[in-house]
């Protein structure tokens, strides 16, 4: 297992990476912007090639692209609060910006690391473990499309159903985004819902990921309450959120 120290390094060294910044970044009050680099090790998604990804981490912000971008940032960032950058107004005019170069704003979404002390949980049903060669067999299943992704770039390679007799009734999955952090996925199926198999999935399959050596995290969106509300009782704390934009489409 981990400390919650060691659990915040390898988080902000891996941020580091995927938002071309240096680790000092993510611990001083300032905003920073810098130029978007493709730097070895990074998680690679599909906005990977963006002209904007935009990290707040604490108070701060981490604007991470690309150089005739830049200077827009570098004079409206300065001495701005982080905390409020992502409000309908400031994400507006960000858009606005961003059109004059042929782009837009195309995700935010906010990410939890376990830092809340849990106790070793057991199961609520019968669960069955899938490892990576076991999980193609859920290829094209449209029922656990937030469990697996399917991606060589985050490979599937752990995931824990719920049962009910032989019937699957929920299913997490863990992707291997980068090296040291796993990323967690959900799914249970209608019928099913409200009942803890969630949370109870979310929280055996992360506690079996640091069991395996590497750091569990969640992602989700805003408006999704529910999935927010099963991060926190799995034992996670929301600690960032990234922006991301892409080619603006007609």
């Amino acid at each position: 297992m981990f400390t919650k120290n060691e659990i915040l390094n390898i988080a902000k060294k891996q941020l580091a990476l995927d938002f071309s910044c240096d680790i000092d970044d993510l611990e001083k009050i300032e905003n920073t912007v810098v130029e978007k680099q493709h730097k070895v090790g990074r998680r690679i998604y599909d906005n990977d090639r963006c002209s904007l990804k935009i990290l707040c981490f604490g108070r701060r912000a981490v604007v991470s692209t690309t150089s005739e971008i830049m200077p827009w940032f570098q004079e409206k960032l300065d001495d701005y609060d982080a905390n409020w950058l992502f409000l309908i107004p400031v994400l507006k005019s960000i858009d606005k910006m961003l059109e004059g170069f042929g782009h837009e704003i195309a995700d935010i979404h906010h990410f939890y690391l376990p830092l809340a002390t849990l106790e070793d949980i057991e199961p609520i049903t019968d669960i069955r473990w899938y490892e990576q060669d076991d999980i193609i067999q859920f290829e094209n299943d449209d029922r656990f499309d937030e469990a697996f992704g399917f991606d060589d770039n985050h490979p599937d390679v752990l995931g824990i159903a719920a049962l009910n007799g032989d019937e699957i009734i929920g299913m997490a999955g863990a992707s291997r985004d980068c090296e040291d952090m796993w990323q967690i996925g959900i799914n249970v199926m209608e019928g099913y819902r409200g009942k803890g198999i969630a949370t109870n999935l979310v929280s055996l399959l992360k506690n079996e990921i640091m069991k395996r050596g590497k750091i569990p995290f969640y992602g989700t969106i805003e408006s999704n309450i529910y999935s927010q509300g099963v991060a926190i009782k799995s034992g996670f704390m929301p600690l960032w959120v990234e922006l991301s934009s892409r080619e603006k489409r007609l």
